[in-house]
């Protein structure tokens, strides 16, 4: 893998944990409590698996991008 693949991997990563993250305000305003653990969980669950899949192999590759994305985060909020 090429390492600017690599930053297009860890970027759609971050997008999709946050995309699927980003319904969780409305689920927990409009759920009961028990269905909104399941999938408030199901969420951590996915994310995990998203950095497992993706995230953790391309910083392995390239283990420099680990401070690039940390000074990105810091500055931006997010990975650009």
């Amino acid at each position: 893998m090429q390492k600017d693949l690599a930053r297009r991997l860890i970027r759609s990563a971050f997008r999709s944990a946050s995309e699927s993250q980003s319904v969780l305000p409305l689920l927990k305003q409009q759920l009961p409590p028990a269905d909104y653990k399941r999938y408030a969980h199901g969420v951590a669950s996915a994310t995990d698996a998203i950095n497992q899949a993706l995230l953790d192999p391309a910083l392995a590759a390239f283990p420099e991008l680990s401070q690039e994305v940390e000074a990105s985060l810091k500055k931006h909020g997010r990975y650009l």
